[in-house]
């Protein structure tokens, strides 16, 4: 009997906390014979498939009946995107249902059992509010996004105590927010959907492009709060700047590709590609010359031996800000 649901995972270079994701997969609640779990490896250099294949030896392979079976993907050629890797992982997956996940997302020990409560009736679906949402989406709406949240900590030794809020699923001014990190979401709609579009080749706005189709399509979404997982985020430290200018620059640029396939208002406010960032941009360009970039740096350096993460935290985000601004205004030249 095929599985329920399918969790897939896209994942690059990522091979110790994918590891831990797969652990707390495992570990779930909902029985283990009733999901899958889909590794997309988009070609990852740093030993992922080594550690996948000696993960479900040693773990799996001498109680398969009691764990969840694991199977491996590799796209070929690698770095194909996220986008891509995602689509193989549908494609692949045998579950009515997909779960989309981050691979840097620990799932609680709950997380599949309350998605599926929202999908279908289980001994499982003890919650009578679940079923009854459940029961008026199938009656004015031909499918249901279920979007978990994600817990942002610094700490994976105390993950029930070391947390910061939460981020992912609830409001977002894009319009029609669906992110990957933590969704569930029949197969046959996302198929029916068209997949995700492979012209993102970069992360960003691959997942929200796909659900503004979804919206367009009549599909309902529905936050449930109780199935989550914790994201693990470093502090920030001044080495990796030019990560965060790098990755800046490309969510931006995949802002334009967005708005060029959906040229509509809500887009191009949600992707802040319209006179005022840009304007905004020019101001910040303008203090950058003034106060030179190398003495900013020097500054945001100066906070980081002090410890004043805070606010080095905040100059960072200003600065992200900054290059994405950058490759919306790049991308608008092509």
């Amino acid at each position: 009997m095929p599985p329920e649901i399918s969790v897939v995972i896209p994942t690059f270079n990522r091979a110790k906390t994918l590891k831990r994701v797969m652990a707390a997969l495992i570990g779930q609640t909902y029985p283990k014979d009733r999901y899958e779990i889909v590794i997309v490896d988009d070609g990852s250099d740093d030993g992922t498939e080594g550690m996948v294949r000696d993960f479900v030896r040693a773990t799996i392979g001498s109680e398969p009946v009691q764990s969840p079976v694991i199977i491996y993907l590799r796209q070929y050629p690698g770095k194909k995107g996220p986008a891509a890797a995602n689509n193989l992982g549908i494609k692949m997956a045998s579950g009515e249902y997909i779960l989309l996940l981050n691979n840097d997302v620990i799932a609680d020990s709950h997380l599949i059992e309350e998605h599926m409560k929202y999908h279908v009736k289980t001994p499982h679906a003890a919650s009578q509010q679940a079923a009854s949402q459940q029961t008026a989406s199938q009656q004015t709406h031909p499918g249901t996004i279920v979007q978990g949240r994600v817990i942002n900590t610094y700490s994976l030794e105390d993950l029930q105590k070391e947390h910061k809020g939460y981020s992912g699923g609830y409001s977002n001014i894009s319009f029609g927010y669906f992110t990957t990190w933590n969704l569930s979401i029949k197969r046959q709609l996302l198929i029916d959907a068209g997949l995700f579009d492979e012209d993102f080749r970069n992360l960003c706005w691959e997942d929200v492009e796909f659900g503004f189709r979804l919206r367009k399509m009549g599909i309902k979404q529905i936050n449930n709060k109780n199935a989550f997982g914790y994201h693990f985020r470093h502090e920030f430290l001044m080495k990796d700047i030019e990560k965060v200018r790098d990755k800046s620059m490309k969510m931006g640029m995949n802002a334009m590709i967005y708005y060029r396939k959906h040229p509509c208002l809500e887009v191009k406010i949600s992707t802040e590609s319209f006179w005022l960032p840009m304007i905004l941009r020019s101001i910040f360009t303008f203090f950058i010359n003034v106060a030179g970039r190398k003495r900013i740096y020097a500054l945001m350096s100066g906070l980081e031996k002090k410890g004043r993460h805070r606010l080095l935290a905040f100059m960072v985000g200003l600065d992200g800000k900054y290059w994405y601004w950058t490759g919306v205004k790049e991308a608008m030249k092509i």
